[in-house]
């Protein structure tokens, strides 16, 4: 059975099952989803041309209610309305007419009618069934403005009463306004004819025999055979499902009967269309045999080509990585030759590539491995060696403090002293941060030395806050400070004061380094350092260490004029805290 547990078998047995259920799949799933397109498509179809007549329309009734606002703006007119007589009304009808005419919304304009406002007086341009009209009488026009209030827009669908024939139509009026005294002085009234609106409309009804509904403000009417019909309590329940398309082109659902159902917002915001059609035949020129037939064709095809695939699978695939597993064993028990079969050039080459390298670079590292430990026992022995000669030079310290005790050389013993605390503090290396009182003594030591070397040329004057005394900063950070103070600003004059002063503020302790030496131009931005043991350690240096140990809560700056001296100031705050380091 450890065969079957091989990949090459695996995947031939998982590949065969897979196309098998492959092929069911495929001839079940097909016929369905190409129903499903041939739905979509017709959809679209059905929606494009749904959305092409809808824009036809906007543009007319957009064009109509443009017409209407234009005339009742019309400055000829208002005049004529407002010095009105028989001549200046009757002269005026050639431009209001031509202005009617030119519009490219005429043909579906029914009559378009300008009246004074007590309605005595009439201008009449007929449009669509002008030479079928009923003579202008004030009672018809009175009849059919009741279907409009004046500036509210298009009116509903209503059967019109200017015509001996029962057509419908849709109405807007406008009132025409003098604006200088905002007094209305006459209206402007316009009806559009529905049918010859929703002509091409009638004709994609006919060509589809489908059934198409117009809803305005809730009424419900039915387009068929050319015609318009009211149909108040129409319903369109649709199933639950998603919709077969959604876009802004339209939405389409399924209905409950099984027929689907095309909404087409539109009509200048006026009216929705619904188009309802059947689901389309996938029978007759495209039948089930065929397509099943090729369906079963594919799927052999499929078949034939995983054969083949299968067949060079081994080859290309199975067999370099048997090879490189077989490698990899060997690794596992600490073999780590070189193997050259595996340096293919194809991409488990570069994997192989990859093995090969990394056995040797295995056996490179066991080997600097070894070499490592012998170097790191030689190190311990040397940091061994390295504590006993601190130790040796406090010895020699301590007995050069009492021979000059003994000989009766205090200022020596002193110096001696001092400096082996700070050769002390200097070793230190359990300790980075320190309490001001620490570096304070540490400062003191270094000021005995400094005595002796300048004598009385020195004055120290120190004045520290008691509240500052336990507030921790890096080892060796005033002591740069005052060396600087001393050999740059002190020893250049010959003479002069030095002083270390620390304020408790409650929130935070300043610490000033002060002196009265030659001082420098700080425009220059060159650092003072010092000259002795310590003259490694700058003004970076401590504002280094300074932001290290305290990211926030922290300043330090320098003050310094040629010829009055320079002032170092550190500012932190006591609610810093750091662990020794």
């Amino acid at each position: 059975m450890k065969v079957f547990r091989s990949v090459r078998t695996r995947i031939i047995l998982i590949s065969t099952l897979l196309l098998a259920l492959f092929l069911v799949v495929y001839t079940i799933t097909v016929w369905t989803i190409a129903g499903s397109y041939a739905l979509v498509t017709l959809s679209q179809t059905n929606s494009f041309s749904l959305n092409m007549m809808t824009s036809e329309i906007e543009n007319s009734m957009a064009n109509v209610r443009a017409l209407v606002t234009r005339v009742s703006i019309d400055n000829q007119l208002k005049n004529t309305l407002l010095n009105f007589d028989e001549r200046s009304w009757i002269d005026y009808y050639p431009q209001f007419e031509s202005m009617i005419q030119s519009n490219p919304a005429f043909s579906v304009i029914d009559r378009f009618i300008i009246t004074d406002s007590t309605f005595s007086h009439f201008l009449q341009v007929g449009g669509y069934t002008a030479s079928t009209g009923r003579p202008l009488r004030q009672d018809y026009f009175l009849s059919e403005i009741s279907h409009v209030e004046a500036d509210t827009g298009f009116s509903g669908i209503y059967a019109s009463t200017f015509s001996y024939e029962s057509y419908s139509v849709t109405s807007i009026m406008r009132s025409i306004i003098d604006y200088n005294t905002g007094r209305t002085i006459g209206y402007v009234f316009a009806t559009i004819n529905i049918d010859a609106l929703l002509s091409n409309l009638y004709s994609y009804q006919a060509m589809t025999g489908e059934t198409i509904y117009i809803i305005q403000d809730g009424d419900c009417y039915r387009i068929e055979n050319s015609s318009l019909s009211y149909e108040p309590e129409t319903v369109f329940p649709v199933t639950d499902g998603s919709p077969v398309i959604s876009s802004g082109t339209g939405d389409v659902r399924q209905l409950e009967d099984g027929r689907y159902i095309l909404r087409q917002a539109g009509l200048a915001g006026a009216f929705k269309l619904i188009h309802i059609f059947d689901a389309p035949s996938l029978s007759g020129s495209t039948s089930q045999t065929p397509f099943m037939l090729l369906a079963v064709t594919i799927g052999l095809v499929v078949l034939f080509i995983a054969l083949v695939l299968s067949v060079y699978l081994n080859k290309a695939i199975y067999q370099p990585v048997k090879k490189l597993s077989q490698r990899i064993e060997k690794i596992q028990h600490s073999d780590f030759s070189q193997d050259n079969s595996i340096n293919t050039e194809d991409e488990f080459g570069l994997i192989g590539r990859g093995i090969n390298k990394l056995s040797s670079e295995v056996t490179d590292l066991m080997d600097k491995r070894v070499e490592d430990e012998r170097k790191k026992l030689e190190l311990e022995y040397k940091m061994l060696q390295n504590q006993i000669n601190p130790h040796f030079l406090y010895n020699t310290f301590n007995s050069i403090k009492w021979m000059a005790t003994i000989q009766g050389a205090a200022g020596i013993g002193e110096m001696i002293t001092s400096l082996s605390r700070l050769m002390k503090n200097i070793s230190k290396k359990d300790s980075s941060i320190v309490t001001l009182a620490e570096e304070l003594s540490f400062i003191d030591d270094y000021l005995v030395i400094m005595k002796y070397r300048y004598g009385n040329t020195i004055t120290v004057y120190r004045n520290i806050d008691e509240g500052c005394t336990q507030i921790m900063l890096p080892r060796f950070t005033l002591q740069p400070l005052v060396e600087n103070a001393i050999f740059h600003g002190i020893e250049p004059k010959g003479t002069g004061a030095l002083a270390i002063i620390a304020r408790d503020w409650g929130t935070h302790c300043t610490i000033m380094v002060a002196d009265n030496g030659v001082g420098f131009d700080q425009s220059t931005d060159q650092e003072k350092k010092g000259d002795g043991v310590f003259r490694h350690i700058g003004i970076d240096n401590i504002r280094q260490r300074l932001n290290y140990t305290f990211p926030s809560g922290m300043d330090f700056e320098i003050n310094s004029r040629p010829g009055q001296g320079t002032k170092c100031i550190i500012r932190i705050e006591k609610s810093e805290k750091r662990e020794e380091e």
